[in-house]
């Protein structure tokens, strides 16, 4: 009784669990890569392509549309990123097709409700970062951001709806990019009309996004953004030689803190 309850053949119940159970794990895990457009093979041997993921020019309207439906399935952060992956699941299929977009949400409100970055500039600085290697992400994304800072958005209208209200942030902080809009355009940083014009910003900066990986494909990138004229004063007292409080910014500096001499 003994042996049947414990070895039995030289082979546990341990044993045979771990050996079915590891059998039919791989076997789900295998399906589900397959399924997702990863053959068994690959991801049995673990295999993560070689970053940076290869990119596809796309179309920065229909990214655009995306950007804006995906908006109210997950917020801001979510909806740039996913508008533009999903086009890239479609055009270029794996690796695309084994990133969940689920892991986007928590990008929200300036990562979860904090005001922080804005969530559509975090989605995307995650797409440019995955399809450009150093230095190109980093003009890429220094570009995007400073665009919104700049730019009169939200300019996306939707088919069939009206133009909205528009405001220049000068900062890639949600905080004020939404305080801006609500003080411009009357209306309240919790209306549906604010989660209206967060969705077609969305749609903004996922088309910019798109816009400057197309032309970084091309060959035909150029930086047009150049900060604010007042950083430089400001930084001739309160830059790294004088003070080791301050790290050189390209955010406006005026518009939180009162000019001085």
């Amino acid at each position: 009784m003994a042996q049947s309850e414990g070895r039995g053949a030289g082979v546990s119940r341990r044993d045979l669990l771990a050996t079915t159970g590891g059998f039919a794990g791989g076997f789900v895990l295998g399906a589900l890569f397959a399924g997702k457009g990863l053959p068994p093979s690959r991801a049995a041997a673990g295999d993560v392509p070689e970053w940076p993921w290869p990119y596809t020019k796309l179309d920065p309207d229909a990214v655009a549309v995306k950007a804006h439906q995906a908006f109210y399935e997950g917020g801001c952060h979510y909806a740039v990123a996913k508008a533009v992956l999903s086009e890239l699941r479609e055009k270029v299929g794996y690796p695309y097709t084994v990133l969940p977009y689920d892991m986007f949400r928590y990008g929200e409100g300036g990562v979860v409700g904090w005001g922080s970055l804005c969530g559509a500039l975090n989605g995307a600085g995650v797409v440019i970062n995955l399809v450009s290697a150093k230095p190109a992400y980093q003009q890429l994304t220094n570009e995007v951001v400073g665009w919104y800072t700049q730019a009169e958005i939200p300019h996306y209208v939707p088919q069939g709806k009206e133009p909205m209200p528009t405001s220049v942030a000068g900062s890639p902080l949600c905080h004020v990019s939404v305080s801006k809009w609500a003080t411009a355009s009357g209306m309240g940083a919790e209306s549906k009309e604010r989660a209206e014009r967060c969705a077609r910003l969305c749609a903004d900066v996922a088309r910019r996004t798109v816009e400057l990986l197309n032309s970084k494909q091309d060959g035909t990138f150029k930086a047009a953004f150049t900060p604010a004229a007042g950083i430089k004063d400001c930084l001739s007292c309160h830059g790294k030689e004088d003070l080791n409080n301050v790290r050189e910014i390209k955010m406006n500096c005026i518009q939180c803190h009162e000019p001085h001499t």
